[in-house]
């Protein structure tokens, strides 16, 4: 049997060491984070990789014992040990993180996906059986305009918006007033109709409240005060006082809307939402 002699040094460094494991770590790095892998698919490639780093090390050795024969220097193979021993960490490395790919729950779900799923758990919009009703109960919060422009567009034979919300988010609120006024829907409160949901209400083209229903009212407050400097509070409530006094509520009235301190509510009687011009049937 011929054994085959051992390549020069340098050959055997460049062919034996840096080049196969250059392309197994280039495509590990490919693939981290990307290319999900079934577990014994894994133990399978680690083990074949250990024989192709074990067959790299016995190469390398080989002609680095053939240079030492030959009166060769030691830089080279030292280099060579080097080599050998990063590679080895960075290929421990990035097979550990593929097996923690792996573990991993799969999940489709961007994001931006998962918070609108979350912002739409906080509210309720639900069409009656005849589809001209919309009831919306829960809080005013991201995602709520669009969603219904959305039930809207889809429902051209909506009437009536009932509404049941402590308030919330007073951009979001706007949206979908405006969406309100602009279909000249009637808006109903069925339970408590309080803070920015009283521009739901008022944008409705005949207003009513059921029985024991209630509007509640107070000062406006920022809810991430020192993230948002810039904001004019007074500002804000001047728009929305403008809002009230386009759909025809009293100056009386309104001198009172933002009076009440933002920790508490002014629940009108009946009577004073009726003499306001809040009610229109």
């Amino acid at each position: 049997m011929i054994r085959r002699a051992p390549l020069a040094l340098p050959h055997s460094f460049w062919l034996h060491l840096v080049l196969p494991r250059a392309v197994i770590l280039l495509a590990l790095s490919a693939a981290d984070g990307v290319l999900r892998l079934d577990m014994r698919l894994l133990y399978g490639l680690v083990a074949a990789d250990a024989l192709v780093f074990l067959w790299q090390v016995m190469r390398f050795q080989a002609s680095a014992d053939n240079h030492l024969r030959g009166m060769g220097g030691m830089t080279l193979i030292w280099g060579g040990y080097l080599v050998l021993l990063v590679s080895g960490f960075a290929s421990i490395s990035l097979w550990w993180g593929s097996f923690l790919f792996a573990a991993q729950p799969e999940t489709t779900e961007l994001f931006t996906d998962r918070m609108d799923r979350l912002h739409a758990a906080e509210y309720q919009l639900s069409l009656s059986d005849d589809g001209s009703s919309l009831s919306f109960s829960g809080t005013i919060t991201y995602g709520l305009t669009k969603r219904a422009t959305e039930l809207l567009a889809a429902n051209p034979q909506l009437v009536t918006v009932t509404l049941t919300s402590i308030g919330g988010h007073i951009y979001e609120a706007r949206g979908f007033a405006n969406l309100i006024r602009a279909r000249g829907l009637n808006t109903v409160v069925k339970g408590d109709c309080s803070s920015a949901c009283t521009l739901l209400f008022v944008a409705g083209t005949q207003r009513r409240l059921a029985p024991g229903a209630r509007l509640g009212f107070h000062r406006y407050a920022l809810e991430f005060g020192p993230l948002l400097p810039n904001l004019d509070l007074a500002k804000e409530q001047e728009k929305d006082l403008a809002f009230f006094r386009a759909q025809g509520i009293s100056e009386a009235f309104l001198a009172q809307v933002f009076e009440q301190p933002s920790s508490a509510l002014w629940y009108p009687s009946r009577q004073q939402a009726l003499q306001a011009g809040l009610l229109v049937h």
